[in-house]
């Protein structure tokens, strides 16, 4: 690695933002949003890189922290005591930190990269498990244990309709006066439980993804159907362009993302349309072209299957 930037002991959320604002120069273009909504600390992490480069560290702050990848088409290569995983674009995981934990990413020349992520401190995480034992209970034991962990090291878990639903809902907490603490938690804990009960529903071995190359190409095939809204790709067309067979990739992108390729297509389109909705900045016609419709009525059909609203319902509210 060319660049290989040693960080200082961060200890705390402050640490951490003064950590991020300082290595701006050092890396490209970079814009951090801290914010605390409710009792948890977010942040979204967005980078232009100028050139490959790593940072390695100790991270001393005992909390879980909910990582959601977003954007990059190089992916993220982290390492966390030992444990490895390729972070891609459209994915998420948990980290488990209750120790001192030594961390390296590696970001790649030319990348754009988009993170956000959550911060439960221990205290919070605590509260959590004795609130809902039957679903936190396992993993807080874990972490009360000692020692740190990832939800899931070995595979990539994709974003769900669901999670890009609730995160974006999430972010709109701070709008909602003396209810924004308790609607934020309620969101949190609503990701966290997706996240969850999404890697523990993992198969435990792919039938049709059998390597990392393999399941690498079903997200190629995912961020060529988000990229090309405009474009009708076909099975066949999505096949010969990522090097797969028909077959292996429909039931290829089930095993990885839970859903056809279609299926994950359609909800990407309303999850969009309904972000452009709420935005006001363009026409039901114009959200409908956006998205992928050439009449404005299919697209009002589909809108309204998916949310139980019109479209043009919606943009008035």
């Amino acid at each position: 690695m060319k660049n290989e930037i040693q960080l200082p002991l961060v200890n705390n959320e402050e640490d951490l933002r003064n950590y991020y604002n300082g290595v701006s120069d050092k890396i490209g273009t970079f814009v951090l949003e801290q914010e605390l909504i409710g009792s948890y600390t977010y942040y979204r992490w967005l980078a232009h890189i100028k050139e490959d480069v790593s940072f390695k560290g100790l991270i001393d702050i005992p909390s879980v922290r909910l990582y959601f990848i977003t954007q990059t088409c190089k992916g993220l290569q982290i390492e966390i005591d030992g444990q490895y995983c390729l972070a891609k674009a459209g994915t998420h995981n948990i980290f488990f930190g209750n120790e001192p934990c030594y961390g390296k990413d590696v970001f790649h020349h030319t990348d754009t990269i988009e993170v956000f992520t959550l911060a439960i401190d221990a205290q919070q995480f605590e509260l959590m498990a004795n609130a809902y034992p039957e679903v936190f209970a396992s993993y807080y034991e874990q972490y009360e244990r000692g020692g740190n962990f990832i939800l899931s090291p070995q595979k990539t878990i994709p974003i769900t309709f669901a999670i890009q639903t609730a995160l974006g809902q999430l972010q709109q907490a701070t709008l909602m006066g003396k209810a924004a603490r308790p609607y934020a938690d309620l969101k949190v804990q609503e990701l966290f439980l997706l996240q969850l009960g999404q890697a523990e529903a993992l198969p435990k071995q792919h039938t049709y993804c059998k390597s990392q190359t393999d399941i690498d190409k079903m997200h190629q095939v995912q961020q060529l159907i988000t990229a090309n809204l405009e474009t009708s790709l076909s099975i066949t067309d999505l096949a010969r362009a990522v090097g797969v067979n028909e077959k292996k990739l429909c039931y290829g992108f089930k095993e990885v993302f839970g859903t056809t390729v279609f299926g994950y297509l359609y909800d990407y389109k309303m999850q969009l349309a309904q972000k452009l909705l709420k935005e006001g900045n363009k026409t039901v016609t114009e959200i409908a072209l956006a998205c992928g419709y050439d009449y404005v009525s299919h697209f009002s059909s589909a809108f309204k299957k998916k949310f139980g609203i019109s479209p043009k319902k919606l943009a008035n509210e």
